[in-house]
């Protein structure tokens, strides 16, 4: 590819292919979380495929936090030791696997031979397989802004990658039901899925050649690029200094916190709405709106911080009102009559709690500069698929039986089609309750203790005053 000279110092250049990594990195966090939250979606007519109960069908999306947690600390070491190209080439290969296997478990004809119940647990592996690879899709975005992009865009690289996690749920979770109206629409909905992961496995291996370019395009590149494919032993020393890094740690707990209650409420999402009487299509429209409006936050909070600086403050604020927010969903999703509430405080949510994400992973790299960016990023997502898990497990456990009029409301249940038996939906008041509790806990965490030098930032400055 064709090489362009930065304006700073000739030995910092960038590279046009950078471009067709930031999409194929896009593809993978699309394609990846598309696959990990459709079967939510739709869960109530996933019940009637597999003629399972609704909490079996749950682990078809939890399984992902299960095998995600050491698969975080085994991504950190990938990317960290091995470079980002067998990380990519790694995640992208459980991702298209698992997508192949999911396929083929409910593929027409194929299925002949086999029972409901083995169908069920190839649904299973193939979820595992996915979530395995979900890890290395999430933990590569600052590794890749910070190792291919100038300064300039550094933020803006990160913007995107991190929005792509979320639209893939975007697309998961609003267009599934658009299309799976039956237990019959469950082989077509993984046959659609199959398609971007193949399509992300071929732009892998056209695209992802080399870890890094030839040339680094800043000076943090630079000195992060000396400290690449450390031994085992410096890999656990820079685990340890992260894991000793006071404002690291607040991040991993807060917007770890912030991750783990979106993963929960994104897979509890239909039970939880339509246990109030609103159906599949309004419960994937709120998360779509949840999700899609978070492009606009992503937009403010990147022009914000080039007008203005202050990415710390302006985090906080973001972090603040989406707390907010999110309080007012679980107080809201309590009612059945509240579907325009949901929907505009989703949409906050969204603007506000994604437009601060990529801030968050921002700071995540300038608190723990010059360590590898992907480590604290993985961490993140770990710290988050640790709360995600028990918070989903809080759900099941905090729920009750719907009573009075509230029975009568709920749209939940399915007829199975081997069976005359329905899966009636479940009061789910106390888990809001906890919820809203939890976001208050998080947003007091973060504005009251988090404080940290901009470390990265330091080091390109002074640079620059060098010359």
């Amino acid at each position: 590819m064709e090489e362009e000279a930065t304006e700073d110092k000739p030995r910092y250049r960038t590279y046009r292919r950078r471009w067709l990594v930031l999409i194929t990195v896009t593809l993978l966090n699309l394609s990846n979380n598309a696959l990990w939250i459709s079967y939510s979606a739709v869960a109530n007519v996933a019940t009637e495929y597999f003629e399972q109960n609704v909490n079996k069908i749950d682990l078809l999306a939890t399984i992902s936090f299960y095998v995600g947690i050491p698969m975080c600390l085994v991504s950190t070491f990938v990317v960290d030791a091995l470079g980002f190209r067998t990380g990519m080439l790694l995640g992208t290969s459980l991702t298209f696997l698992g997508a192949l296997v999911r396929c083929l478990s409910t593929f027409p004809g194929l299925t002949d031979s086999m029972d409901l119940n083995l169908q069920f647990i190839l649904s299973v592996v193939g979820q595992a397989l996915t979530g395995m690879g979900n890890p290395i899709a999430v933990s590569v975005p600052t590794k890749v802004s910070q190792n291919w992009f100038p300064e300039s865009e550094r933020l803006l690289a990160t913007g995107i990658l991190a929005m792509s996690l979320p639209l893939g749920i975007v697309l998961g979770q609003g267009c599934s039901p658009l299309f799976v109206k039956t237990g019959e629409d469950v082989p077509l909905m993984n046959i659609v899925w199959l398609i971007p992961a193949t399509i992300t496995m071929v732009f892998c291996i056209a695209f992802i050649r080399t870890s890094n370019p030839p040339s680094p395009p800043s000076k943090s590149a630079e000195l992060a690029g000396q400290q690449e494919r450390k031994s085992f032993s410096e890999y656990l020393a820079n685990m340890k200094s992260v894991f000793t890094n006071g404002p690291f740690m607040v991040l991993f707990t807060v917007i770890g916190g912030a991750v783990g209650f979106f993963n929960a409420f994104s897979t509890q999402l239909s039970q939880l709405m339509c246990a109030r009487g609103y159906d599949n299509a309004f419960s994937g429209l709120c998360g779509s709106l949840l999700l899609g409006t978070g492009f606009i936050g992503a937009i403010a909070t990147g022009t914000l911080v080039e007008k203005y600086g202050k990415m710390e403050e302006i985090s906080k604020l973001f972090y603040g009102i989406a707390g907010i927010s999110g309080i007012l969903i679980a107080e809201f999703m309590r009612t059945s009559d509240s579907g325009v509430y949901i929907a505009l405080f989703c949409s906050m949510f969204g603007v506000f709690g994604f437009g601060m994400y990529p801030l968050g992973l921002e700071l995540s790299v300038e608190a723990t500069y010059p360590v590898d960016e992907s480590i604290g990023t993985a961490l993140i997502f770990m710290s988050g698929q640790i709360q995600g898990g028990i918070l989903v497990f809080a759900s099941q456990m905090l729920e009750q039986d719907l009573k009075g009029d509230d029975l009568l409301k709920e749209v939940c249940s399915t007829a199975s089609s081997s069976t005359t038996s329905l899966d009636v939906g479940k009061d789910h008041t106390n888990f809001l309750l906890v919820i809203a509790g939890y976001l208050c806990a998080m947003c007091l965490i973060f504005i009251t203790f988090f404080s940290t030098k901009l470390k990265r930032t330091l080091a390109n400055q002074n640079d620059k005053n060098s010359e």
